[in-house]
């Protein structure tokens, strides 16, 4: 695949996940017998990349893996998917990025995580390896999560000197990333949402940069941070999306859930094909919404479905 024909590029976590499948999630000093246990691969940035490619876009990532079983996994996956791994930098002697996962009857679930090296990626190395990488996308993706900031501030300010999209996905609160301050600080965080042009945001971040849990009546307030577009993920309730024209709340899909790991990077997919392919903010969040619901069907970060399963969960 060339460099210049790749459409979407992500920068973020890419693990091998490990799934025990419980009755319940067990609590502290807690024993439990596990149902089964399942290998499969993972991470936010290698499950957003994989829904993309399911509905037929070109995709790459940028990053670090070791060369391990673990990495090995990981290349094989991008391999089957066809996502482009040329940015993908393999280092001798290291540990890729791995999660223990617990999955209970009702698609609850534990995760813990190890980093490993994904978080040895630096902002020299993007300039250095990655620029042309980025500035031939028409959207870059980027994460807030494990990895450090100042590669993903880096990337960013290549995609918008360069025209390209940036779209940035808040998994976890700032305060939770910033604790760790090797990754980064506040004001590294609130730099890098005034970089993105579509901010996405789960309830707890949004929650938390707003200082209100009102979405319908507050999340206009996270436009002024920067961004075009702010879409909130609410889990089964779908979503609220917003541009400075208009905000749309968009109600969720139901489906017999099975485990819920990867609908949120699911759904972050579902929004970027529709980016790509110019769609209005409420067509936005119900492709989206559609996209996180199928992948609840199935075990396993990566249940992302095909564009015709998309268009089976919106049409029922």
């Amino acid at each position: 695949m060339r460099i210049k024909d790749i459409e979407v590029v992500a920068i973020g976590t890419l693990a091998v996940d490990y799934f025990a499948v419980v009755p319940k999630i067990p609590g502290v000093e807690e024993k439990i017998m596990a149902k089964s246990y399942e290998i499969h691969p993972g991470g936010v940035a290698g499950n957003i990349l994989t829904q993309i490619s399911r509905l037929g876009v070109s995709a790459g990532w940028i990053g670090k893996i070791g060369d391990d079983e673990a990495g090995k996994i990981l290349i094989d996956e991008f391999d089957k998917e066809g996502i482009d791994y040329s940015n993908a930098e393999i280092v001798k002697d290291k540990f890729s990025m791995f999660t223990w996962i617990q999955v209970d009857d009702d698609g609850n679930r534990s995760i813990t995580m190890f980093p490993n090296v994904i978080i040895e990626l630096t902002g020299n190395d993007i300039i250095k390896n990655h620029a042309d990488y980025i500035r031939n996308a028409k959207i870059l993706q980027s994460e807030l999560c494990l990895v450090p900031i100042d590669p993903i501030i880096k990337a960013m300010e290549i995609a918008k000197e360069s025209g390209v999209m940036t779209v940035l996905n808040l998994d976890v609160p700032i305060s939770y990333y910033v604790q760790d301050a090797e990754l980064g600080t506040e004001e590294d965080v609130r730099q890098a949402i005034s970089l993105a042009d579509v901010l996405v945001p789960c309830k707890a971040a949004a929650a938390e940069l707003i200082g209100s849990n009102n979405f319908d009546r507050d999340a206009h307030r996270l436009l002024e941070l920067g961004p075009n577009i702010v879409a909130i993920t609410l889990g089964e309730n779908g979503c609220l999306i917003l541009n400075r024209e208009q905000k749309k709340r968009i109600p969720g899909f139901k489906v017999k859930v099975v485990d819920t790991t990867g609908a949120g990077d699911a759904f972050h997919g579902g929004l970027i094909y529709a980016l790509l392919n110019g769609y209005g903010i409420e067509e936005i969040g119900k492709f989206a919404n559609a996209c996180g619901a199928f992948c609840c069907t199935k075990i396993g970060a990566r249940s992302s479905g095909t564009l015709n399963d998309i268009i089976s969960i919106i049409k029922s």
